[in-house]
């Protein structure tokens, strides 16, 4: 590390420690409807670049930086919440207002029973609990890299920049209908979420001349997803999810590309909480298969896997313990985090692998404040790259406002 990222951590650690806040809520308009909102913005305190080491502007000769530093708007998201008790009913609606516009959540939701819970709209898919987990809510600046990509690759996204379907991004959702709901007690809890989709992701839908959509065929075929979970006393929770999600010669809205989407997942996850320690641990894996065959050579298009492990503390747990007085609802966390990433594209016996080794302060003032500052240290092992060992390390600091 540089000097540079050095003087800018003293900075942001200076700002965090300053922060206060009185305790926060979301707005009730009245019992029924809650609205809330955040934002998350990121200064990217120094951030290296090193496959652009060596680019050179022709015929200016002029250098191209390997390094970068700036601000940036992560997240900002507005949701509102109305319910209806008597019938049994709610409705979620969430939107996203960073980058392009667009709607998150859409879920119509009849809870007759603890154990039994309908819903209808676009929500977050059965996946590892961190992707269930809310972005505000997160030990982390990123979610790990095999959690985001068992939402997008059981979905539509494709890893061939020529397919149409290249970058799709879920946002770890689709639209479609579930069933959720929990038995037992506090020695031991059961949780359930089953799902039927359509299995493109977020805001991309199927429509033929009625409602002309991204995909104008398909046959009655569609996503499955599943999760169960297993809550002991309130301080261990396991998690298992699996997916499969297949069609056959769908059709694009150009009337003239013709897909096939064939995805497989599977995985699980463990967390913990010691009591009155303020430690948390965390592990989650999984991976899965496209078998879309997009260029026709009958190999399996992407074979991917990750895992990761993580710990956070919370300091202030400890002081309480100890005696201090402390206001209640802050926290500040040390956090750490490993985790590996593993892809392998048309069975070609080329890995490449990424891993991550990320080290943290979070400072939580209640539920309006949030700070977090992150170092990440990258490695990617690529043996097709030009620089088949990337390094880009990162120092950056996320500031967090909710209500």
């Amino acid at each position: 590390m540089t000097s540079r990222p050095l003087r800018a951590l003293a900075f942001a650690g200076a700002v965090a420690a300053s922060l206060a806040a009185a305790p926060g809520r979301a707005y009730e308009v009245n019992e029924r409807i809650t609205v809330y909102g955040y934002a998350q913005a990121w200064a990217v305190l120094w951030e290296q670049m090193e496959a652009q080491k060596g680019l050179t502007q022709f015929p200016s000769g002029d250098q191209a930086a390997d390094a970068v530093s700036g601000f940036s708007l992560a997240k900002a998201r507005l949701g509102v919440r109305f319910a209806q008790p008597d019938w049994h009913l709610s409705l979620h609606v969430q939107a996203r207002f960073d980058h392009d516009p667009a709607l998150l959540d859409a879920d119509i939701a009849w809870s007759p029973r603890r154990w039994l819970s309908l819903h209808l709209g676009q929500f977050k898919i059965p996946g590892t609990y961190e992707a269930l987990t809310s972005d505000r809510r997160l030990d982390f600046i990123l979610r790990t890299d095999i959690t985001t990509a068992l939402a997008d690759y059981a979905l539509s996204k494709a890893q061939d920049t020529a397919s149409l379907l290249y970058g799709n991004a879920s946002y770890l959702r689709d639209l479609g209908i579930a069933l959720k709901g929990e038995v037992g007690g506090d020695a031991l809890t059961v949780r359930y979420f089953l799902m039927v989709g359509n299995g493109l992701g977020a805001n991309t839908y199927f429509g033929g001349l009625t409602k002309k959509e991204y995909f104008i065929t398909n046959r009655a075929q569609f996503f499955y997803g599943a999760r169960l979970e297993l809550s002991a006393l309130k301080l261990a929770t396991l998690g298992l999810f699996g997916s499969y999600n297949r069609h056959d010669n769908i059709v694009f809205n150009s009337g003239r590309a013709i897909y096939d989407i064939d995805r497989r997942t599977l995985g699980g996850d463990l967390q913990v909480a010691l009591p009155r320690t303020g430690l948390r641990l965390a592990a989650l894996g999984g991976g899965g298969r496209v078998r879309d065959d997009f260029d026709g050579d009958g190999k399996t298009d992407l074979r991917y896997s990750g895992w990761a492990v993580s710990a956070a503390w919370d300091l202030f747990t400890v002081l309480r313990n100890a005696g201090r007085l402390l206001p209640e609802g802050h926290a500040l966390e040390i956090a750490g985090r490993f985790e590996r990433f593993d892809q392998e594209v048309n069975e070609s016996g080329l890995r490449v692998r990424r891993e991550q080794k990320t080290v943290g302060v979070n400072y939580v003032a209640t539920s309006v404040f949030k700070v977090q500052l992150e170092y990440v240290w990258r490695r990617t092992d690529d043996p097709t790259a030009p620089v088949p060992d990337l390094a880009n390390n990162v120092l950056f600091a996320q500031v967090q406002a909710a209500f």
